[in-house]
């Protein structure tokens, strides 16, 4: 089988417009094969030059060398109901530089004329500051003092010119990544005393764009890697798997739509002013349903979300749980959201991903508070009954106690969390468990008190009844209540 690199494949050269700060299976599965994508659809023409930016030596970045920065992106996943596979093979990659080793070839880059665009994935980790990094090193060690340097050096060579500044789109997954990025390398500005006009010139001339994004992109598919390469002809040891479907919300300054213009190639990346009221969204749909879904498809029997989804009362509580109580406390046209929900959920139903309930119900109490807290209080605030919700939160607590058993199931939640929820249950006193329960842990926030009681209430009732007649009855039992 013929080896993939510029050898075997006829490419396109382009300018290197974007500098990618990592080179992990996500960005490659998700933002390098957008913008091959809109190269294809002729709405870009965007070379990509991936750094490593770490001193530590990484394989697959040097895979990446030596097959020229070529690689396939094999996708599956269902689409308006049916099985769907898309391989693509992503030539966009142009040039491959490690910044600690390499680097006057990083700074060539940096200082390139036809640059407009970073785009980052430093892990969670990334954006930290680091007092004292010395912006003067070949390269600093953190990745906002990197940036800091960069900018500086591009200000200096471009002679403060405004149209030399750049977008720094940063996909690391915590909240306001770009905002806490730019907050950064003001602050590593400030701190090195820079200068009033570099500060001006990336405070004007530079944009940073918080962004949320949403693909699973399990990676390399070492199970089936023989059949994948044979299917695309290549000896490719970067094949990145993926799921079909995808987000990308990007938030700040309208410029990005010129610099990025991927929705001109028909991808779902929304540009907006402010990207909280969609991640509220995204949480509050998919995440919760998740978390719904985990507790409740355990005590069910289930391992995966898509067998627990394949079963029909099962799919009709999540849908309902999503239509009727969910979707009521988001703002928004409601076709548009009903749309979006059912891409949402679509996803559950994916015969290529193998997405374990035990993994999402990780710490599930604490999340339970952040995604589905909110719709109870929303619901409850507008007169109305959320039982759907109330159930799930029955069944999260009984599984975290393992007062349920769940066959190869232990639960993972913070030490005193599980303490507390096993050493305080009670089956002559479920009331009382459950309401040490919700105030200790928080999961009445934003509810008076006699709220809180009647979320008290109806929680032990959910509990008493899984206990009593397992979770597909109690669950069975709500849904009645919501056809009232």
């Amino acid at each position: 089988m013929q080896p993939l690199d510029s050898t075997t494949v006829s490419r396109t050269a382009r300018p290197v417009s974007i500098l990618q700060f990592g080179g992990g299976n996500f960005l490659r599965g998700f933002v390098d094969w957008m913008v091959q994508a809109a190269n294809d659809a002729g709405v870009m023409d965007a070379g990509v030059a991936v750094v490593h930016a770490t001193a530590a030596p990484d394989p697959a970045f040097e895979l990446l060398r030596q097959q020229d920065g070529l690689f396939h992106v094999y996708l599956e996943g269902v689409k308006d109901g049916a099985p769907i596979r898309e391989v693509t093979l992503v030539e966009c990659v142009q040039e491959v530089v490690a910044a600690h080793t390499e680097f006057e070839r990083y700074r060539a880059l940096c200082r390139g004329a036809d640059l407009k665009l970073i785009v980052s994935n430093t892990t969670e980790a990334g954006i930290v500051y680091v007092p004292g990094d010395d912006l003067a090193a070949t390269p600093p060690v953190s990745f906002p003092a990197k940036v800091t340097a960069l900018l500086l050096d591009r200000f200096r060579h471009f002679d403060g010119a405004a149209d030399k500044g750049l977008a720094i789109v940063a996909c690391e997954l915590i909240e306001d990544n770009g905002s806490t990025l730019r907050r950064f390398v003001l602050q590593h500005a400030e701190a090195a005393g820079l200068g009033a006009d570099f500060i001006t010139w990336v405070q004007e001339a530079c944009s940073f764009y918080d962004t949320l994004v949403d693909r699973i992109v399990p990676g390399f598919p070492r199970d089936d890697i023989d059949a994948i390469q044979a299917e695309i002809g290549f000896a490719d040891r970067l094949v990145v798997k993926g799921e079909y479907f995808h987000v990308w919300a990007i938030g700040g300054d309208d410029r990005i739509r010129d610099v990025l213009p991927l929705d001109r190639a028909g991808l779902d990346v929304r540009f907006m002013d402010d990207i909280r009221p969609f991640r509220a969204q995204k949480v509050r749909v998919l995440n919760g349903a998740h978390t719904a879904l985990s507790a409740i498809g355990l005590e069910c029997g289930f391992e995966s979300v898509g067998e627990a989804f394949a079963d029909p009362e099962i799919r009709d509580y999540v849908e309902r749980l999503v239509g009727e109580e969910v979707l009521a406390t988001i703002d928004g046209d409601p076709a548009e959201l009903r749309a979006f929900a059912a891409r949402i959920l679509e996803r559950f139903t994916n015969p290529y991903l193998h997405h374990c309930l035990a993994d999402i119900a990780l710490n599930a109490v604490p999340k339970w508070r952040a995604r589905n807290l909110p719709v109870y209080v929303d619901q409850v605030h507008a007169g109305r009954p959320a039982p759907l919700t109330a159930v799930s939160l029955a069944a999260v607590l009984l599984l975290q106690a393992e007062a349920v058993g769940v066959e190869g199931f232990t639960p993972v939640d913070d030490a005193e969390t599980l303490t507390l929820l096993r050493e305080s249950f009670d089956l002559g006193d479920l009331d009382g468990w459950v309401r040490g329960a919700v105030a200790r842990r928080d999961l009445g926030a934003g509810l008076d008190p006699a709220e809180a009681e009647e979320l008290v209430r109806e929680v032990a009732d959910h509990a008493r009844a899984i206990l009593r007649e397992g979770a597909r009855a109690a669950v069975l039992a709500a849904l009645m209540v919501t056809s009232r």
